[in-house]
C-alpha cells in the first residue's frame, strides 16, 4: 500500500511540476479524508466523463453551419469551471482562452483551433488521471480489505 501512495504522491508531483496542476488539485485530494474513502477516486472518472462529453458538444456545436455564441459559451464556462474547481489548471486556461474566443466571436478556425488546445490538455491529463484512479481504488480496496 505504501509503494501505491508513493506512486500517488509522484504523480501529483510530476503533474505539479509539469503545471498541469495547481494546489486546488492537492486539496480536492484530501478532501476524501472527510468526505470519504472513495471520494477521490469517483471524482476523477466523473470529472473526465463530463469533460469528455462537453468537449464533444464543443465539436458538434462548431460543426453547424452557424454558430450559436451563446451556447458556445454556457459549454466553455462549464468545462473550464469544471478543471479549475479540481485544479486542472493548464486545461482551466485552455478552456478560458476558447471561452475568451467565443466571447470575442472569433472565426469558426480561431474556435476549432482553440478548441483543439483544449481537447490536447485535457488528453494529456486525462491519461494522468486514470493513473490516479487506478492507484487510488488499489489503496481504497486495500483498506477496506483489511480488518
Amino acid at each position: 500500500m505504501e509503494k501505491w501512495t508513493t506512486q500517488i504522491e509522484s504523480t501529483e508531483q510530476l503533474c505539479l511540476y509539469l503545471g498541469l496542476v495547481d494546489y486546488r488539485f492537492a486539496k480536492v485530494h484530501m478532501l476524501k479524508e472527510s468526505s470519504g474513502p472513495f471520494f477521490f477516486a469517483s471524482l476523477l472518472p466523473t470529472f473526465c466523463h463530463d469533460s469528455t462529453a462537453t468537449l464533444r458538444d464543443l465539436t458538434v456545436a462548431l460543426g453547424q453551419p452557424l454558430l450559436n455564441y451563446h451556447d458556445l459559451g454556457e459549454l466553455c464556462f462549464k468545462i473550464k469551471g469544471g478543471a479549475a474547481c479540481l485544479g486542472v489548471c493548464r486545461m482551466a486556461h485552455a478552456c478560458g482562452q476558447l471561452h475568451q474566443a467565443v466571447q470575442n466571436r472569433a472565426t469558426k478556425e480561431s474556435l476549432i483551433t482553440a478548441l483543439n488546445a483544449a481537447k490536447q490538455e485535457f488528453s494529456i491529463m486525462q491519461e494522468k488521471l486514470e493513473t490516479l484512479v487506478q492507484l487510488e481504488t488499489k489503496i481504497v480496496s486495500n483498506e477496506t480489505d483489511c480488518p
